[in-house]
């Protein structure tokens, strides 16, 4: 999954179609953001509030992986950090 984030070019195509970061305007609300969320979770380091309200909140509609140009499969690095988060819970 670090493979998969570590892939991100930061273009910004992703929060263009991405409804939650579109309603909040908020870096850590937007796939972008997300994935940094989830490496702090792939690190085990303590979530902050700003990670689990990050990864909680994604809509899993995979609007973003229709434009990513990397082809980063994001709802999966978002939902398998969100199970890390809840297992260590």
């Amino acid at each position: 999954m670090i493979a998969e984030i570590d892939r991100c070019a930061r273009c910004g195509f992703c929060e263009a179609v991405c409804p939650t970061y579109n309603a909040v305007r908020m870096r850590h609300m937007g796939p972008r953001g997300r994935l940094q969320m989830a490496r702090i979770a792939f690190d085990g380091a303590p979530p902050s509030r700003y990670v689990v309200e990050s990864l909680a909140t994604c809509l899993r509609c995979r609007a973003c992986e229709l434009v990513c140009p990397a082809s980063i499969r994001i709802v999966d690095v978002i939902v398998e950090a969100r199970r890390r988060l809840y297992a260590r819970a």
